[in-house]
Formats: structure tokens, C-alpha cells, sequence
């Protein structure tokens, strides 16, 4: 076999294969021999059909195959002989098929990039953090007092606040579009989950009203189509309802999850989940900026199939299809480009920096990673031994692990100066 290879860019490779005839011959006789112990075909025992007679009938076909495990396991050997490593499926192209002859293709693939040395310097870095106060733990409270709110019917008209039950169809120039129709649609009046406009065009409203709501999409609107449209919605009322939220006794305490029942209990466990999400807030917004740093400190090209393969990712989990086959349109990759760009960076840099300072997997730190991700869980126990059972999801464990790691490494002998937000600002921000 013999094996030539091209770089037409950095990351772009070309390699041309040739495999001998004997090869391919050797291949073809193996599939048809393979054939001839289980076929059947009328008028001959199973096993027993003469090989003269297969070739006639199946040889085409079985050539073609074995054509395709020669192309498959050269290519392979040729990928390991030259120290290859592709990112994205080879592009097969045969070069030449003609009878009695070497089999000669072409294969075109991107490479992972060379990172040589990773550079980082800084001097300061600010973090921000925040101060869970007892209005945070009320807030909370407030809305877990929500969750359970009910709803009781009434006969006046609709006011901010209620639950309204409607049938809507909307239109954009006489016309209906997708996704604006429903039937027995709950709105509740100032919840902001309808486009403005919306729910207030509600207020005032009887059962059994029907009303047209004129109103105008948002010009950022997630459907471009109908972004800064004007629109008309035929709207028709079923059912007002006004809230009723629970007092906060102990009945309401223990169906919060808190088997006392008592209101102390309810506000220390809030508290200590509040502190986690600002422990992970602040850590998350400080990593980002140290990554961002190193993005800017180190240039990279990043192979175009590895960007396309994480665009697509990062739009799935945005929208997701529900197992439904989605196809990705060019719009769709190039919204969320950059954002794949970054996670390919960062990812790429990371795994660079992991073998620049051998940094391996604190076993302890697993374990006590672990532990918290799994004290939230009724049986902690079932939840790591979950874990524990599966390498794919051990080693994405392991892998957050050595990233702090590597954090931990980027921060040695950086200042880190400390900004106190509000608890919401933490989160928004």
C-alpha cells in the first residue's frame, strides 16, 4: 500500500491511497467464500450452490463491498501510519475502479490543531459575589407560597393578577401564522408570559367575550418572520379565576419539603441553597473571565467540522426537537458560531493546559464532588454508585474536576479583588 499526503491548509488534510489488486482480490474472495456457506438459492442445498454460479449472480455487489472494507481498513492504517488525528469523517473519493487494477482514493479531513506552549498572565482579577440577606429568603418564600396557589372562579371581569381561559387565533395582514393559535389557553394578567400588549388587552374582560387585541410583535422576536409585525389576535373568554395563596403554616412548610413543619427549618435550608447558587454563581462568572483571558492571550484556528458539530449542539439544547430529525439550516449555524468557537477554544486550551502542567484527577475531590451533587438526593448512596457504574459519566466527573484544577493553576500568584452585588444582580448579571 502506498500512502501520500498533502496539506492544503493548516488543518486541512489530503491523502491519496493506493492498495494493490491482490489486496482487493483477497478481500472479494473472503466475502464470497463467507457467501457461499450460508446461501441458498433454488434447486441447490444450503452451503452447496457452486462459486461460479454466486460470482454470476452476487459477484457485482460483493466487489463493491469488499471494496468498501479495503477502503475503510486502509484508510484506517494509512490515518495510524502518517500520525494522523481527524476531527471530522473522511471524504472518500475513489481515484480510479478499473477492472484488473489498483484501487486508488483520495481521503480529505481536518486535523486537530498543533497547541504548543499555552501563554496566561494577569495581575488582578475581580470577582463578583453576593450576600444572601433574609429579604432573599423571603422572596423564596414567596414563591414557593405561589406554587401552590389555586384558583377560584368569579363572575366579575378580569383584573391583573387573574387567570383567564381563552381560545386565541392571531393574524399578521389577514393572515394566520404558525404557532398563533390555541384553544383553552391559560393567561394569568401581568405574568409577562404573553408578547406585550397581550395580556393587558385581557383586563376588563367578561366570560363569554369575544375581542379582537391589536398589538405588535417585539422587533428582537425569536420567530424573524413576525418580529416587528404588527398583529390582531380574535380572542374569546372561557373562565376568570383570581388567586388564592396558602398562609404559611406548618401544613404548607412540610408540603415544601421540610418534615417540621416549622418556619425556622423552611428558612435555613433556603438559606443554604441560596449560598450554594451563589458559591456556584460566583465560581462561574470568575472562571468565564479567566477563560476569556486566555482565549485573548492565545490565537487559535479551529477546524470548520468541529465548529459545525458544536453550533449544532448548542442550537439543539436552545431549541429542542424532541427527538424529531431537525435539519440545520446555514442561519441557524452562523447564530450560534461564536458561541461554538469559544466552547471549542476553551475546550481545546483547557485539555492543552492539562497535559502542559500533568495535572491528573484528584481522587478526593471526585469523591467530595460526588457527595454534594448527590445531598440533594433522597439516597445519596444510589446516586454515586449511578455514577460510579457508568466510565462515560465518571470521566465527564473527572474531566470538571481537572478543569478546577487548571483554574486553580491560572490563579496562582493572580490578586483577586472581591465586588459585593446584590443577590438578583448576582444572578442577572
Amino acid at each position: 500500500m502506498q500512502v501520500s499526503v498533502e496539506a492544503p491548509s493548516k488543518l486541512e488534510r489530503r491523502i491519496t491511497v493506493t492498495v494493490p489488486i491482490e489486496t482487493i482480490d483477497d478481500a472479494f474472495n473472503k466475502r464470497m467464500a463467507s457467501l457461499a456457506k450460508t446461501a441458498k438459492l433454488k434447486g441447490f442445498r444450503p452451503g452447496k450452490v457452486p462459486l461460479n454460479y454466486l460470482k454470476q449472480q452476487y459477484g457485482d455487489s460483493v466487489r463493491q463491498e469488499a471494496l468498501s472494507d479495503v477502503i475503510k481498513s486502509s484508510l484506517s492504517t494509512a490515518i495510524q501510519q502518517e500520525n494522523l488525528h481527524p476531527v471530522t469523517v473522511p471524504n472518500v473519493e475513489p481515484k480510479s475502479l478499473l477492472p484488473g487494477q489498483p484501487l486508488e482514493y483520495i481521503a480529505t479531513f481536518e486535523i486537530f490543531p498543533e497547541i504548543g506552549t499555552v501563554n496566561f498572565s494577569a495581575k488582578t482579577l475581580e470577582k463578583e459575589t453576593a450576600e444572601v440577606r433574609a429579604e432573599d429568603v423571603d422572596h423564596v418564600i414567596d414563591r414557593l407560597r405561589e406554587q401552590h396557589t389555586t384558583w377560584n372562579e368569579v363572575s366579575r371581569p378580569a383584573e391583573t393578577g387573574d387567570q383567564v381561559i381563552i381560545d386565541f387565533r392571531g393574524t399578521v395582514d389577514g393572515k394566520a401564522f404558525q404557532g398563533g393559535e390555541a384553544h383553552d389557553y391559560p393567561v394569568i394578567i401581568g405574568s409577562k408570559q404573553m408578547i406585550p400588549g397581550f395580556e393587558e388587552g385581557l383586563i376588563a374582560t367578561h366570560v363569554g367575550d369575544e375581542k379582537t387585541v391589536p398589538m405588535t410583535f417585539p422587533s428582537d422576536y425569536f420567530a424573524k418572520e413576525l418580529a416587528g409585525q404588527a398583529a390582531e389576535f380574535a380572542v374569546q373568554v372561557h373562565k376568570i379565576s383570581e388567586p388564592q395563596t396558602p398562609p404559611l403554616n406548618e401544613d404548607l412548610i412540610k408540603k415544601m419539603g421540610v418534615k417540621s413543619g416549622s418556619l425556622e427549618d423552611l428558612r435555613a435550608e433556603i438559606q443554604k441553597n441560596l449560598h450554594r447558587e451563589v458559591e456556584r454563581v460566583t465560581k462561574g462568572k470568575l472562571k468565564a473571565k479567566l477563560f476569556d483571558a486566555l482565549l485573548e492571550q492565545n490565537s487559535l484556528e479551529i477546524p470548520k467540522g468541529m465548529i459545525q458539530e458544536e453550533a449544532k449542539r448548542i442550537h439543539d439544547q436552545v431549541h429542542p426537537h424532541h427527538g424529531k430529525e431537525h435539519h440545520h439550516s446555514a442561519a441557524e449555524m452562523l447564530q450560534f458560531e461564536e458561541a461554538a468557537k469559544k466552547n471549542i477554544g476553551i475546550g481545546l486550551l483547557v485539555s492543552a493546559l492539562i497535559k502542559q502542567h500533568k495535572i491528573t484527577p484528584d481522587k478526593s475531590r471526585i469523591d467530595s464532588h460526588l457527595a454534594n451533587l448527590a445531598s440533594v438526593y433522597e439516597n445519596p448512596s444510589e446516586v454515586i454508585q449511578w455514577y460510579a457504574q457508568d466510565k462515560r459519566r465518571l470521566a465527564d466527573v473527572e474531566m470538571q474536576i481537572m478543569e478546577e484544577q487548571v483554574v486553580e493553576k491560572l490563579l496562582e500568584g493572580i490578586t483577586i479583588t472581591e465586588k459585593l452585588l446584590k443577590y438578583n444582580e448576582l444572578l442577572k448579571g
